[in-house]
């Protein structure tokens, strides 16, 4: 054994994984990007419908205030076989913030604000992502939410460590 598996916990009888407690690097990522659990349920959901984006990302940037923005993006670039005919050769991009909540851009400059909560459900996110893969963000036709929870069952969880983000003393920058 390394001392580099010693130090993860590999074959040290320290691992927590499936234990219900964070590792260190994994309670230092919740620290930083709390947004992380909703990320990996958002990427469940596009999977469940066969969406998968070509890259999910979650991060922190610079917002517009000049604060913190927590954000999440998938995005599915152009020329993409998942995106419709019209779509494909600008793709799609659904992306969150923790300051503005969920909207859909393409490669051209179109925006769409979704009209869903700032943590929707999970399967609200790919239901919009499959509705918009197939018609363009500058037609007239927009994306309404189906029936059914309209926020993630978790977010009470997300909201707390949100309001613990932006609570503290000092910024990322």
């Amino acid at each position: 054994m390394t001392a580099i598996d010693e130090a993860a916990g590999v074959g040290s009888g320290k691992s927590t994984q499936d234990s219900g407690q964070l590792s260190v690097g994994d309670a230092t990522w919740a620290l930083t990007l709390p947004q992380l659990p909703y990320a990996d349920a958002v990427h469940a959901e596009l999977l469940a419908v066969a969406m998968p984006p070509s890259a999910l990302e979650a991060g922190v940037r610079r917002g517009r205030a000049g604060g913190d923005e927590l954000f999440l993006r998938a995005v599915w670039p152009a020329g993409t076989a998942l995106l419709g005919d019209p779509v494909r050769p600008y793709g799609l991009t659904i992306a969150w913030s923790h300051v503005t909540g969920w909207a859909a851009h393409d490669a051209d400059g179109h925006t769409l604000l979704l009209d869903v909560d700032v943590l929707a459900a999970p399967a609200l996110i790919a239901h919009a992502a499959l509705h918009l893969a197939g018609q363009r963000l500058d037609g007239g036709e927009s994306w309404t939410p189906p029936p059914g929870p309209a926020r993630w069952g978790e977010a009470v969880y997300l909201d707390i460590a949100l309001a613990h983000y932006e609570d503290r003393e000092q910024p990322l920058w």
